[in-house]
């Protein structure tokens, strides 16, 4: 650190500083004793002591002195900023200059800008307060051009000080920028947290580089977060990425680049290592096509992280499931049918995956349903010959040694899911005989369909028979349905007749507490019937009878005058028992 002092002359020393140092020095001199200053040295034994203090006058220039702090030496980085700090005693203005052994470069100049030196015009300023005592100097845009350039300070210029601020200077030393560094994790799990960081070393705290992230699409949620931190005079700015990684960002490339002033760095591509279930799994034949009771070779592609170690192989037949464990991702079969599928299951460390069942797509040659049929209906002759192939069969016909149809006959095919039906139709006779041929490139098939007699008109007249028949039994039954309804019903006017005959009632009976009305039907017989009532003896059972008039048992009239004789034989059996008369009821016989 560097010291400067001031005074106006530094040779012709006042009296009254000479006083201030005698009395520094333990002089004691009283208000009376006021001697010139030859005099004073000439009478004294300390004069000597005095010429010795003299011969340092460069100690004595500290005294009411400027008392500046800058470094010696500031590194800047190119593109970048550089601050050249420096401290004094309050002041009103700063200039700032460059070295040169004759000239004095303006560097910076707040009074006068336009004397500032080409080179440094735009890029400097003084932060702080000089009221502080702050005379800090930036230098913006730092260029290689300013590498090794020596700079001073010069307090309140406009004064008439004498002080050699030029023996007090800063010597900047340029660094070329360096492109940032990024750095992440070797490895991340499907669904964590990625974490990456970026780093640029810079020598402006107040504006660092900006940092640009060049980042997979996959990265999820992802936020950044910045923090700065000094370095032996220069600044680490560090940016950290964080987001949900998956599995789509395995071997995708992660950078970072600083853009300065004038000038972009790029960091080195980072290749992300994800590590994943198997995601997608795919079955592909080594050959195609494939036909029937052949072998195929079939192998298993997984979308993972790490590779599997273990395939499971599944293979469906018939609806029977055969399982194979094997360490291979290729696997031979043999005797492959029509309805063969096959499934694998990867495994690796972190999980496994299964593939979709894989239709083999088997060739084969043409096979004649025996659902194939001849119908000769009056003399039209319908065919139908269904044939199932893959690839798709061609079918032709052949009638009584023909292989061409007549003109007479049409025909047309359908074609479902590698079953192919060819029908045709014409005139023709009982003893037709009748081909049906199928071919494709794998083979063909003839079978020879047998015609089958049908008649309509004789069908349709059974039919005819049939619903008269049922019919004429439908109209019976209503009949006598109807005419035993008839019969059971009792004449209009003797709903209600006391003549009908009732089955006994075996323990039937009324309580004294039951009240009955007076009968309300009428019957020429009632008197005789009542008469019949005057003993209370219960009836006997008349099978004959009971089989006569079952159909009218539940008849609510019947039942309505079983309660009103009931309740005259109540009261007969009361009035003898008031007259004293003890005698039998008289038996009651039913008709």
């Amino acid at each position: 650190m560097y010291r400067i002092y001031t005074r106006q002359n530094h040779h012709n020393l006042t009296v009254v500083t000479l006083l201030q140092l005698f009395q520094e020095l333990g002089f004691q001199m009283g208000r009376t004793e006021r001697y010139t200053a030859t005099t004073f040295f000439m009478g004294t034994a300390r004069l000597l002591k005095l010429l010795r203090l003299l011969t340092g006058i460069s100690v004595l220039q500290q005294v009411r002195g400027w008392d500046i702090t800058v470094p010696k030496t500031v590194t800047a980085v190119e593109g970048s900023c550089v601050v050249v700090p420096c401290h004094t005693k309050p002041h009103s203005r700063v200039k700032w200059y460059q070295y040169h052994a004759t000239k004095y470069p303006v560097v910076y100049d707040r009074a006068q800008p336009h004397k500032v030196e080409h080179q440094f015009k735009g890029r400097t300023s003084v932060v702080g307060k000089a009221a502080d005592g702050n005379c800090t100097l930036v230098i913006n845009d730092v260029r290689r051009t300013d590498n090794n350039i020596q700079v001073y300070a010069w307090i309140n210029p406009d004064s008439s000080s004498t002080q050699k601020f030029h023996l007090q200077t800063v010597t900047i030393s340029v660094i070329e920028g360096k492109a940032p560094i990024i750095s992440l994790q070797e490895q991340i799990m499907d669904g964590d947290i990625l974490q990456a960081n970026c780093s640029i070393i810079h020598s402006c705290p107040s504006s660092p580089p900006s940092l640009h992230w060049s980042k997979s699409q996959f990265l999820k949620n992802s936020t950044i977060m910045a923090f700065s931190q000094e370095m032996q005079g220069q600044w680490l700015y560090t940016e950290t990425l964080q987001g949900r990684a998956t599995y789509e960002m395995h071997h995708s490339n992660i950078t970072c680049s600083a853009q300065f002033s004038r000038f972009t760095k790029k960091s080195r591509l980072k290749t992300l290592n994800m590590l994943y279930k198997p995601v997608t799994v795919t079955l592909k034949l080594a050959k195609k096509p494939v036909t029937e009771g052949s072998s195929v070779t079939v192998e298993c592609a997984a979308n993972c992280n790490p590779p599997p170690h273990t395939y499971t192989w599944l293979r469906r037949e018939m609806g029977q499931i055969t399982k194979i464990t094997s360490t291979l991702s290729r696997k031979p079969f043999i005797n492959i049918t029509r309805d063969t599928f096959i499934l694998c299951i990867a495994h690796n460390d972190i999980g496994e995956g299964q593939s979709d069942w894989l239709d083999l797509d088997v060739q084969y040659a043409p096979v004649i349903l025996p659902k194939s049929y001849c119908h000769l209906t009056g003399e039209v002759l319908k065919c139908v010959c269904q044939v199932q192939a893959h690839p798709d069969a061609l079918i032709h016909w052949t009638i009584d040694g023909n292989d061409t149809l007549p003109s007479s006959f049409s025909a047309f095919s359908t074609n479902q899911t590698h079953v192919l039906s060819g029908v045709i139709s014409g005139p023709a006779q009982s003893h037709s005989d009748v081909f049906c041929t199928a071919n494709n490139t794998l083979g063909n098939s003839t079978k020879r369909l047998s015609v089958n007699l049908s008649d309509t008109s004789s069908l349709s007249t059974w039919l005819i028979v049939l619903i008269i028949l049922g019919l004429v039994v439908l109209f019976g039954c209503t009949i006598l349905i109807f005419r035993k309804y008839s019969r059971d019903r009792p004449a209009p006017g003797s709903v209600c007749n006391d003549t009908i005959l009732l089955r006994p009632q075996g323990r039937q009976g009324l309580p004294d507490s039951v009240q009955l009305q007076s009968p309300i039907y009428n019957s020429p017989q009632r008197s005789e019937i009542e008469d019949s009532q005057s003993s209370p003896r219960r009836p006997e059972s008349n099978p004959e009878v009971e089989g006569g008039v079952s159909d009218v048992y539940d008849n609510d009239c019947v039942t309505e005058i079983r309660l009103i004789r009931a309740q005259q034989l109540h009261d007969k059996e009361t009035a003898h028992l008031r007259e004293g008369q003890k005698q039998p009821p008289a038996k009651v016989q039913y008709m």
